[in-house]
């Protein structure tokens, strides 16, 4: 990229930069006394205390103390800054441009879930946080489960008394092994291990996952009928969940407490805008 590639980019990072600043900062028109701005472009000012924070800036990076041409020389850059974003605004970059937009929305986010961030949660909130959510900081189960399905496309009418006859075999005390043996060969395997239940859903559904759940080692389901046939699940083992003590995961609490604290305060300030602004929605039917 040459010389001037590289100046027209950092110039409209600039531009885009200074566009998010502008609207941020929502620069006051009507609220400054004459004595409290250093420039205005047209009916928009540059605050004095704005002037002096950036010749507070230029000081700390100068040895020597500022002149007079050092503070005529940041007010020129201010201005000449506004001018830009001003017309930048003028062509419609707010609109038109993808980059810009996308950066204020960003911007405009992270200011909203700071100001919700300020405030630190009290102990008992994260208490009652963490007791109310018990289930999420708590270990999944893991659950070894073994299946046998019975295929109407193999079986045909029979499907149902095969699934019926291998379950009363079971409940005689034949070993799972030599009944399993009478189910269509087609079923998925089941690895044999201890798995969570996420992965578990993953091979016997949903539904059969919950009945598997509330199943003691060595038990089994009826007959249950799934897509294409039936299937009883048999429960190999179990390691049953041990909830955590709150102080051994606090700052995890605390992470996932202000996390969802942010998305509400987030979820309230789109939702109070959408109330602050006459908005039609024009949806085909």
């Amino acid at each position: 990229m040459d010389n001037l590639s590289k100046h027209q980019s950092v110039l409209g990072l600039g531009l885009i930069l200074g566009i998010v600043l502008a609207a941020m900062s929502i620069v006051e028109k009507n609220n400054i006394s004459d004595q409290n701005w250093a420039a205005k472009i047209e009916d928009q000012v540059i605050p004095k205390e704005k002037y002096q924070m950036q010749l507070e800036g230029l000081a700390k990076d100068k040895r020597s103390p500022l002149t007079k041409k050092d503070e005529e020389y940041v007010l020129e850059r201010m201005i000449e800054e506004e001018l830009l974003i001003k017309r930048a605004i003028d062509l419609g970059m707010l609109e038109n441009n993808p980059m810009a937009r996308g950066t204020i929305v960003q911007q405009m986010i992270k200011n909203i879930v700071a100001e919700g961030s300020r405030k630190e949660p009290r102990e008992n909130e994260l208490i009652e946080f963490f007791k109310e959510n018990i289930g999420f900081f708590t270990k999944a189960n893991r659950l070894r489960v073994k299946q046998i399905y019975f295929s109407e496309e193999e079986l045909g009418d029979k499907t149902f008394d095969k699934a019926e006859n291998a379950f009363f075999r079971l409940l005689e005390g034949e070993r799972f092994e030599d009944v399993a043996l009478t189910g269509s060969r087609s079923a998925l395997m089941i690895p044999d291990t201890l798995m969570t239940l996420s992965k578990v859903r993953e091979y016997i559904g949903p539904s059969l996952m919950r009945e598997a759940q509330l199943l003691k080692p060595g038990q089994f389901t009826e007959p249950k009928k799934v897509s294409g046939g039936f299937k009883i699940i048999f429960l190999v083992d179990k390691e049953n969940a041990v909830q955590p003590e709150y102080a051994d995961i606090r700052n995890t609490v605390l992470s996932e407490f202000s996390k969802r604290r942010d998305d509400q305060s987030l979820r309230q300030y789109l939702d109070n805008l959408k109330k602050w602004y006459d908005i039609t929605r024009n949806l085909k039917e």
